[in-house]
């Protein structure tokens, strides 16, 4: 009997041993891995497939005027930060977190006004995003120039979306 449970306890370290050299081995090409987006010297990104940032900076103004609304209605906002341009005909991304749920953060789209998802989003509700190569249709509301989205778990979603409706004017 006490032969099997050293067998058991040798064989039990040899699980964790391998389990941990596994584990270990995966950090460690995580640690020595260039990143998989990199820009290039002509401005590209390259990689795999996520849509670029780049100069889609939410720098008008409309888009602190939308904040201040958000903040007005009580709510708790934060720090505005650039979203992917994964829609096409995006100018300018807006993404922020409301109310400290950053699993769900507030998204504001700047498109152009021919812009083909514009368009969807005001007649059909929706729009095609694209995200790692694959492309596929998800709900967005419009406004003028403005696509919004906002999770609809999110606690605050009613709230958000009577500001973007009822308060906001890009004019």
């Amino acid at each position: 009997m006490e032969k099997m449970k050293k067998a058991f306890l040798v064989f039990m370290m040899m699980i964790v041993a391998g389990a941990l050299a596994a584990c270990g081995d995966d950090t460690s090409k995580d640690n020595t891995a260039k990143p998989e987006t990199e820009v290039t010297e002509s401005g590209a990104t390259e990689g795999d497939g996520e849509a670029s940032s780049e100069g889609v900076d939410p720098t008008d103004p409309k888009f602190d005027k939308i904040i201040e609304l958000l903040k007005a209605k009580g709510l708790e906002v934060g720090e505005k930060t650039t979203g992917y341009a994964d829609i096409n005909g995006t100018t300018q991304v807006m993404s922020v977190v409301i109310n400290g749920e950053d699993m769900l953060p507030f998204q504001v789209y700047m498109m152009e006004s021919e812009s083909e998802n514009l368009k969807s989003a005001k007649e059909k509700g929706e729009v095609t995003m694209e995200f790692d190569g694959q492309s596929g249709q998800i709900p967005m509301e419009a406004k003028d120039d403005f696509l919004y989205f906002i999770a609809d778990g999110h606690p605050d979603h009613d709230k958000v979306y009577d500001v973007m409706v009822k308060d906001f004017n890009p004019e």
